[in-house]
């Protein structure tokens, strides 16, 4: 009975949102906090998308899109993972890129060696003068870029004007880099150009090449309800507008229902977060000045979209068409994700260009990224700058909040600034020991 009294006299806080950030913000402010979680979706939002797959008498959850992470840039996410008790398995995301016509470009592997792995040369690819001139391209890429990060000058440099001043070479960038880039930032070549060259050779030092792709072991499935623990959930419950009122905040659903709360933590998508907010016009304004891609995911069973002969290639099968703004990427899940060993192989496909037969489709799914400029980057500080004001109630979290490339870290690096921010206590803090 003490125990719910003390939980009632608790101040109330909502979470508006449910992907990674808006659920390690809940989890992180629950103990200081009565919280309830607003979802538009009918399910919570990092399986929303997620779709059964049964083969050979097996069923198995796929998330879309993959939720993929490495030692060295995901130190909280790792944190919360481990301290939440999350499965780890490594997966291999080794490549093979082509071109319009289908012709294998360069095809690596993933090696073990020591506590780390390096790529080797696939298939032709070991012959390849092509293929060899862009693996050593790519060793000179990484071998300045490793020397590069300590300059001061990087943050009022584009990505593009880096690698532009720097000579890197241009298969390597064309046919490899900016591939590779585009799918991990879900846009276009222009957006990964255009991003400051900081943030992206933080993430391209930082090891992932080197230590590998890890993966949550039972998919978002099993990260979800750890999360939501003590914890009001409300699906289907999108949030209309959130405006003052006196001491508190409102909240309008798109149902009329109004309830107010002590503190307000908006955990969705920045041009979402603007069309909520009503009397926050200065926030509004600097929160349309964050760029956002469109993407879309497939998850089919067609091997037609891969290189002939598709046996024996690695996981990962990027399509790079002369002249295309965006690669295709192609992910042999069955190969990539351990727990889907033992069932016919399955695809997810982002940025689909050629055509999937349709009764080999299982979804198709569309979906909004955020994306970082030196313009957006000011934004973000303003709004950073405003939530340490006195008597500050709305806070707003998400991977585009963060110094950092906006990926799962980002997110919920942006929700451990907000919890520390709201007195709460991170379980984690000052002994990170995920990436040891």
């Amino acid at each position: 009975m003490v125990a719910d009294r003390d939980h009632r006299n608790k101040p109330r806080l909502a979470v508006i949102g449910t992907g990674i950030a808006g659920l390690s913000a809940a989890y992180l402010l629950k103990d200081k906090y009565r919280v309830t979680v607003f979802e538009s979706q009918a399910r919570a939002g990092m399986g929303a998308h997620s779709v059964d797959y049964v083969s050979n008498g097996i069923t198995r959850r796929i998330d879309i899109p993959l939720r993929i992470f490495c030692h060295g840039y995901y130190d909280n996410l790792l944190a919360l993972y481990q301290h939440i008790g999350v499965e780890i398995l490594t997966s291999d995301h080794a490549g093979v890129f082509s071109d319009e016509a289908g012709r294998i470009i360069l095809h690596y592997g993933n090696s073990d060696w020591g506590p780390g792995r390096f790529p080797r040369p696939k298939g032709r690819s070991w012959t390849s003068p092509v293929a060899w001139t862009i693996g050593l391209q790519s060793r000179r890429f990484f071998a300045r870029a490793r020397r590069d990060i300590a300059r001061t000058d990087l943050a009022q440099l584009s990505f593009g004007e880096y690698l532009d001043q720097s000579g890197a070479g241009r298969l390597f960038v064309d046919h490899v880099l900016l591939p590779m880039m585009s799918v991990t930032c879900t846009c276009d070549y222009q957006a990964v150009r255009d991003y400051p060259a900081d943030l992206m050779l933080e993430y391209l030092t930082c090891g992932v090449h080197e230590i590998g792709i890890m993966s949550a072991a039972k998919g978002v499935d099993d990260i979800v309800p750890r999360m939501l623990t003590d914890v009001e959930l409300r699906t289907n419950s999108p949030v209309a507008s959130i405006e003052p009122a006196k001491a508190q905040l409102r909240l309008v659903t798109g149902a009329g229902e109004d309830q107010c709360f002590d503190q307000v933590v908006v955990a969705a998508q920045a041009h979402q977060a603007a069309a909520m907010l009503s009397g926050f016009d200065d926030r509004r304004a600097l929160l349309n000045r964050i760029p956002f891609e469109k993407s879309t995911m497939s998850v089919h069973t067609d091997p037609d979209i891969l290189p002939a002969p598709a046996d024996g290639l690695s996981p990962v099968s990027y399509h790079v068409p002369q002249g295309s703004s965006r690669a295709e990427v192609s992910v042999n899940l069955t190969k990539a994700i351990p727990r889907l060993s033992g069932q016919e192989t399955v695809f997810q496909t982002w940025n689909p260009m050629r055509r999937i037969a349709p009764n080999r489709e299982l979804a198709r799914v569309d979906f909004t990224r955020p994306t970082v400029t030196r313009d957006s980057r000011k934004a973000v500080l303003a709004l950073r700058e405003q939530q340490t004001r006195a008597g500050n109630r709305l806070w707003l979290c998400g991977s585009y909040m963060a110094e950092k490339i906006p990926l799962l870290e980002a997110a919920v690096d942006s929700s451990v600034t907000v919890a520390r921010q709201l007195g709460a206590t991170i379980p984690w803090s000052g002994s990170i020991t995920a990436a040891d």
